[in-house]
């Protein structure tokens, strides 16, 4: 059986690092901002519409838009044969597996607590029931499965995709104060997983912390100001290259 090195290798040739929150990235979700600002625009409407929001936000890697991290991020909960879903499902799985080994700490670090002793996922918006990350963080990551939790359920609750909101989510299962690890695909806004850690807490838990797999990326959005701050933050995620030893919470980004 081919090992969590071997399966993850090949994303070694299309993975892009998430820069750190210098000046020009946000502090929070680790996009490019503009004008001076330490945090995004989504990361504000989180914290002004929100009671709580994570502790912490690691990323594996850049997702962008119509390049391979995105696609197979995709791919891999599409409704696409089963032989064709297998392969990338258990690459990222690998991904995701060698990453936390090095890097949960950092995100541990980050939300200032020794460790996560309880690790969950958002729960999906869209009525899927075997969503494929609980899966693969619930059964083939072994250090996660022995902490996996299903912790929380989508509400009844209305309101847009983009909208940041502690009703969008139920708790099934209380933490009682807890530090919990919580893990998404994409995190393309926020107001998923924001939403998500705000019900959470709101449920009782401890300090949470998000890691995600792909950080969407658009290298192309409207206007000159922002097209220009993407291209910049893409090329310099370029020069510096993937690293297994380096995330944006602990490397010289």
């Amino acid at each position: 059986m081919a090992t969590v090195v071997e399966l993850s290798a090949p994303y070694e040739n299309h993975l892009l690092p998430i820069l750190g929150a210098t000046s020009g990235v946000c502090a929070v979700c680790h996009t490019f901002v503009t004008g001076g600002w330490d945090r995004c625009y989504q990361c504000n409407e989180a914290a002004r519409d929100l009671r709580a929001t994570a502790d912490a936000a690691g990323f594996v890697g850049l997702a962008v838009k119509g390049e391979q991290l995105a696609r197979d991020l995709w791919v891999y909960k599409s409704s696409a044969p089963e032989a064709a879903r297998r392969p990338t499902r258990f690459g990222l799985a690998a991904v995701l597996w060698r990453w936390l080994e090095t890097h949960e700490s950092c995100v541990a670090d980050d939300a200032n607590v020794d460790d996560f002793s309880v690790v969950s996922t958002v729960p999906s918006t869209t009525g899927r029931s075997n969503h494929p990350l609980n899966d693969i963080v619930g059964s083939l990551i072994d250090p996660t499965a022995r902490r996996y939790r299903t912790l929380l359920r989508p509400s009844p609750w209305t309101g847009g995709d983009r909208d940041f909101s502690e009703d969008r989510f139920e708790v099934v299962e209380p933490t009682d104060g807890e530090p919990v690890l919580l893990i998404d695909d994409t995190y393309t806004t926020g107001s998923r997983v924001q939403s998500a850690v705000a019900a959470l807490k709101e449920g009782g838990a401890g300090p949470v912390g998000v890691v995600c797999l792909g950080r969407h990326f658009n290298r192309h959005p409207q206007g000159d100001m922002y097209r220009e701050a993407a291209e910049e933050y893409y090329r310099k995620a370029k020069r510096l290259g993937w690293s297994w030893d380096e995330c944006c919470l602990c490397g010289n980004r």
